[in-house]
C-alpha cells in the first residue's frame, strides 16, 4: 500500500499544542466508547432479551456484532486510507446510530439482530482513532494516547453497568438502544467540529470477496458450535455448519493468499512477533468477553433458585461487582502505556495475561461472597487493563517498521475474531453440565461457571506465554511512525 500525502497543504498542519491535545484526545475516546460499551451495556440485559423473545440464542446478540465488526474492520480501515479517517470515521458512526435505533424500535428477535449486525459496522472507529492518533498527536504522545483509547481510561467499565443497570431497572432493555443513539450522536458531532483529518491518504485495493467469506465461514462454523448441543454433536445439521463452515474459510485463506493486499498476510505468521501477537490479541478477547457476560449472569441469579450461587443482584446492582474492575482499568492502562514506553510492552502483557488469569481463578473458587466478588474483579480489572493498554504498542516495539502496518491490521482482526469465538465457546462449556428452564428463564449449573471461568484463566496464560516468546524489541521509535488507518495497530 502506498501513502501519499493530501495535494491540500494539510501535511504542513502546526503540531498539536498539549491543551488541544489533550481536547482531541478526550473527542476521540467518547466516540471510541461505543465500541466497549456495545458489550458493557448489553451483556447485563442478556437475561431480560432472551425471556422478552423466548429464545436460547441470546449469545448471537454479542456474537453477531463482533463477527461483523471483524470482517468490516480491514475494509474500514482502507477506505479510511482512501477517502480520508475522519470522514469514514463519520460515516460508519452513522452506521451505528441507524443499527441502535434499529435495535430499539426492533419487534422480533431477527430485527434485533440486524440492528446489531449494523452496529458491528461501527465498531472500527477503534482502528480509524489509532489511525488518527498517530497522524496528528505528537510523536512523544503517541504510546501514552494509544493506551488511553485502548483502555478508554476506564470509562466504559465504570459507567457501563451502573447507566446500563439503571436504564433496564427502569425502561428495559430498550433503553439502552436509546442511549447509544443520543451518545454516538453527541460524539460524531463533537467530532465533526474539532477533530481535524488526517493529513495521509493511501491507495488500496478493497477485498469486498474476502471480507465476504470470512464472514460466511465465521458464522456458519459458529452456528455449527453453538447449536451442537441441541441438534446433536453427529447430526447432519451439525456436521454441515461445522464443515461448511470451514471449506469456505479455507477458500477465504487460498483467496487471501492470491491477494497483493490480503486481509491476512499469511506469509508474516512465519514471524514470531506477529504470531505471538495475534495469539495474545485473540485471547484477551476471549476474556474480556467472557468476564463482561458471565459476571452479570452470575451475580443476577437469585439465591433462592439453589443454584449454589448469585445474589439476586438487579441490573442496577450488578454495578457494584463491576465497578472495580473499572476503576482499576482507568488506572492501570495509563500506567501500562507509561511502563510500555519505558520499559516495553512485552512485560506489562507478560503482566497483564497473569492477572487476567488470577481474577479470573478467584472467580472460579471464590464467588459465595460479596468481597470475594470485589477482589476478584480488581485483580481481573487489573489485568485487563494493562493488557488492552499494552497490546496496541508490542508490534510496533518489536515488529520491523516496514511490516508494521499490515501487522497491525491482522491484530484487529484475530482479537475480534476472538471475540466471536470465545462468546460462542464459553456459552457451550457454561451449558455442558445441563441446563434448567424454568419458564422464559434459562439457569446454568455452578459447575458450569466455574469451568468457563478457569478457561478464561487458561487464555489469560495463553497470553503471558505469547508475550514472553514476541522476541526482542526493535526500538521505542518505531512506535511513532505513521501508518495507515487500515493498517493500524489494536
Amino acid at each position: 500500500m502506498n501513502q501519499i500525502p493530501m495535494p491540500t497543504g494539510e501535511a504542513e498542519r502546526p503540531p498539536l499544542s498539549r491543551g488541544r491535545s489533550v481536547l482531541l484526545l478526550l473527542v476521540i475516546v467518547l466516540l471510541v466508547e461505543i465500541v466497549p460499551l456495545t458489550y458493557t451495556l448489553v451483556t447485563p440485559a442478556l437475561t431480560q432479551i432472551a425471556e422478552e423473545f423466548s429464545t436460547t440464542q441470546v449469545a448471537w446478540v454479542i456474537t453477531l456484532t463482533t463477527l461483523v465488526g471483524a470482517a468490516a474492520t480491514p475494509v474500514v480501515g482502507k477506505l479510511g486510507d482512501v477517502h480520508g479517517k475522519k470522514r469514514v470515521l463519520l460515516a460508519v458512526a452513522v452506521v451505528f446510530v441507524a443499527g441502535s435505533l434499529l435495535a430499539a424500535l426492533a419487534p422480533d428477535f431477527p430485527l434485533l439482530l440486524t440492528g446489531r449486525a449494523l452496529q458491528g459496522i461501527g465498531l472500527p472507529v477503534m482502528v480509524l482513532a489509532y489511525g488518527l492518533v498517530r497522524d496528528i498527536f505528537r510523536p512523544k504522545l503517541v504510546a501514552v494516547a494509544l493506551g488511553l483509547v485502548s483502555t478508554g481510561m476506564g470509562i466504559s467499565a465504570v459507567i457501563g453497568p451502573v447507566v446500563g443497570g439503571y436504564l433496564i431497572d427502569h425502561f428495559g432493555y430498550t433503553g439502552l438502544f436509546w442511549f447509544q443513539v443520543v451518545h454516538a450522536l453527541i460524539a460524531l458531532t463533537l467530532v465533526a467540529v474539532l477533530l481535524p483529518e488526517s493529513a495521509l491518504r493511501a491507495r488500496a485495493r478493497l477485498d469486498w470477496a474476502g471480507a465476504g467469506l470470512l464472514s460466511l465461514g465465521a458464522t456458519v462454523l459458529l452456528l455449527g458450535l453453538s447449536e451442537s448441543k441441541d441438534w446433536g454433536f453427529t447430526s447432519g445439521r451439525t456436521l454441515v455448519c461445522v464443515i461448511g463452515g470451514v471449506v469456505v474459510l479455507a477458500v477465504w485463506l487460498t483467496h487471501e493468499r492470491r491477494l497483493p493486499e490480503p486481509l491476512i498476510d499469511l506469509a508474516l505468521l512465519k514471524q514470531r512477533p506477529v504470531a505471538m501477537a495475534l495469539t495474545a490479541s485473540a485471547v484477551v478477547q476471549i476474556a474480556f468477553v467472557g468476564q463482561s457476560m458471565l459476571v452479570p449472569m452470575l451475580v443476577m441469579m437469585p439465591e433462592s433458585a439453589g443454584l449454589g450461587y448469585g445474589f439476586g443482584s438487579s441490573a442496577l446492582g450488578v454495578a457494584r461487582f463491576m465497578l472495580p474492575l473499572g476503576i482499576v482499568a482507568m488506572i492501570s492502562g495509563p500506567l501500562a502505556g507509561h511502563a510500555s514506553r519505558r520499559f516495553g510492552a512485552r512485560p506489562a502483557l507478560m503482566f497483564g495475561g497473569v492477572a487476567v488469569a488470577g481474577g479470573a481463578v478467584l472467580l472460579a473458587v471464590r464467588h459465595d461472597t460479596v468481597p470475594q466478588m470485589m477482589i476478584a474483579m480488581v485483580v481481573f480489572g487489573i489485568g485487563l487493563g494493562t493488557s488492552s493498554s499494552a497490546l496496541p504498542n508490542l508490534l510496533v516495539q518489536h515488529v520491523p517498521a516496514q511490516v508494521q502496518g499490515i501487522a497491525g491490521g491482522m491484530l484487529n482482526l484475530t482479537g475480534s475474531l476472538g471475540s466471536a469465538f470465545g462468546t460462542q465457546m464459553l456459552v457451550v462449556i457454561l451449558a455442558a453440565p445441563g441446563v434448567v428452564t424454568a419458564g422464559r428463564s434459562t439457569m446454568y449449573p455452578e459447575s458450569g461457571f466455574v469451568a468457563a471461568f478457569l478457561t478464561m484463566a487458561a487464555v489469560g496464560l495463553c497470553a503471558a506465554i505469547a508475550a514472553t516468546f514476541a522476541g526482542p524489541r526493535e526500538g521505542a521509535g518505531a512506535a511513532v511512525r505513521s501508518v495507515p488507518a487500515g493498517q493500524a495497530v489494536h
